[in-house]
């Protein structure tokens, strides 16, 4: 028991205050001052505001976001990334990609093209959102697959210019900017080009993805030798993401490796 004398109006007093209670007070002042120096985070997701250090979730999102943001860990064809319905399924090689390897060496991907996350992506794409493209990469980043990477070149999936002019910005540019800082490679906005303009691939099947998109994307630089990472926001069927690898290695890139943030459930239409 801690027994202090307080002098109040001149007159003595003997405050006694439990020693355990008092450690516990101190302890409480302290954390509140460490989590004060911490500074308080907004989260990205939902403005709610929370403590990186307590959270434990990293300094982007709040407890409950990002748990709403888990990766995909599991049940996904690690060639290409299409999702299996069971997802505690161990990463296993997709049908398609047994009869036909994809053409790039490596696909790395984040997680499911739902939910939060969908919406982060298309709040980035549609709704000029731009401060979410680093917190985006940011996820791609932490990925361990992405630590043994072999790139030397990172470079977007271009937009058509008459898109690009539409929409004023190119998303997946804005995610390869972050990615290829934390690689210390250089970025190529333009080392793909697209030269033809398409239908939105949202509004086609998986047959008519692959023909509408043939022929769309031409090299704006040599690629000779190069290894190359290609980003983009995410990945339906693949179709894109083929032609444009298809297109650099015919242009002598030694190697193409593909990253984007989500995967979506591929298409069952023909």
């Amino acid at each position: 028991m801690d027994m202090r004398p307080v002098n109040k109006n001149n007159v003595m007093f003997n405050i006694q205050v439990p020693l355990a209670s008092l450690s516990a007070f101190m302890a409480t002042a302290a954390a509140a001052v460490r989590r004060t120096a911490a500074g308080e985070k907004r989260c990205f997701a939902c403005s709610g505001v929370f403590y990186p250090e307590d959270a434990g979730c990293g300094k982007y999102f709040c407890p409950d976001c990002a748990q709403a943001l888990q990766g995909r860990e599991m049940g996904f064809c690690p060639s290409c990334g299409e999702l299996y319905s069971w997802a505690l399924l161990p990463p296993a090689p997709c049908p398609r990609c047994l009869h036909k390897p994809p053409p790039w060496q490596r696909f790395i991907f984040y997680g499911t093209h739902e939910n939060l996350l969908r919406e982060l992506l298309l709040a980035l794409k549609f709704r000029e959102q731009l401060h979410l493209a680093p917190v985006l990469a940011a996820l791609l980043i932490n990925r361990p697959a992405f630590a043994n990477l072999n790139v030397d070149t990172v470079a977007p999936i271009p937009l058509h210019r008459r898109r690009l002019c539409q929409r004023g910005y190119n998303q997946a540019l804005e995610l390869a900017r972050p990615v290829a800082r934390a690689l210390n490679v250089p970025l190529f906005p333009d080392l793909l080009l697209r030269v033809r303009e398409t239908s939105p691939q949202t509004e086609l099947g998986r047959s008519l993805r692959r023909q509408n998109i043939k022929g769309s994307f031409a090299c704006g630089a040599a690629v000779t030798g190069r290894h190359i990472l290609l980003v983009d926001d995410t990945m339906t069927t693949g179709a894109t993401m083929t032609e444009a690898a298809l297109t650099l290695l015919a242009s002598g890139a030694a190697s193409v490796n593909a990253a984007v943030i989500s995967r979506a459930p591929a298409l069952s239409l023909l």
